[in-house]
Parts: structure tokens; sequence; C-alpha cells
């Protein structure tokens, strides 16, 4: 696993061990969300839906010089569904502009160990759960892809 990426998931850890009330979390989910800049109205294809996500969330990879660039974005950008915009930024700071390999080597469970599902609907933890699971998925393919 690469520096940069154990950077961020130590970032990542502190911000949510300094969360002393427990609305801090849903703060922070929601100030990532507004302050994430979507995605261009054109990318957002059927074939990009997170499938097992309660709002339409889109996810779509682009891999180019080793890395996987990814865009995100929920139907209804910063006016709705905000949770689930957040989360999905979340997960883009601690995977996007990373190379398949180094996604491969963090442990989903990591967002479980900060508590991020402590407070999460059902249906919300089942999306960002189904979201992860599709950014390894897109990274299983372009390692292999890069491998040839």
């Amino acid at each position: 696993m690469s520096e940069v990426i154990q950077e961020r998931l130590e970032e990542i850890r502190q911000k949510f061990a300094g969360f002393t009330d427990p609305d801090d979390k849903w703060k922070f989910l929601l100030d990532l969300a507004k302050a994430h800049p979507g995605m261009d109205a054109s990318l957002k294809a059927e074939k990009f839906i997170i499938q097992g996500c309660a709002s339409t969330m889109y996810l779509v990879p682009r891999f180019a010089d080793g890395k996987i660039h990814f865009e995100m974005d929920v139907e209804g950008g910063t006016t709705n569904p905000l949770i689930s915009r957040g989360l999905g930024a979340l997960a883009l700071k601690v995977y996007n502009d990373m190379a398949p390999a180094d996604i491969l080597g963090v442990d989903p469970a990591f967002f479980q160990q900060i508590g991020l599902n402590v407070g999460l609907s059902p249906t919300r933890s089942n999306g960002f759960a189904s979201l992860v699971k599709q950014i390894y998925l897109y990274a299983r393919v372009f390692d292999a892809f890069s491998k040839k």
C-alpha cells in the first residue's frame, strides 16, 4: 500500500476519532457533500448507477497513467440526498486517483473500524457497501488490465 493512501486513511481515522458529539460525523459528511464538485450530467448513464443504493448514485471510472480517477455524484447533486453524496465523497477521499493495487490493499472494514456505520440507516449502510464494492471491482479489472 502506498504512503499516500496510508496518509489518507490516517487523516480520516484521526478526523473520526476527534468527533466528540455524535452529530459531528453528520456535519462532516454534509460538508463533504457540499464541497464535492459533482460530475458532468453527460456522464450520468445507467451503466454507472450503483446498485443497492437508496438514492441514485453514479460512479464513473477512468484509468490513466496507472491510476483510477472516479467521478461520483447523486441525482439531485448538492440539493438532495446530501448524506449519500457525502458518503460517496468520503470514499473518494480514500480511493480517488490511486493505483488499482493500492485500492485493493485497503481493507474495506476500515470504514466500520472508524465508526462510519454507527447510526447509518440500513439502506445508507448497504448503499455505501455497494459503492465500495464497485470501487474494488473496478480496481480488480484495471489491475488485471494494467498487467497485460
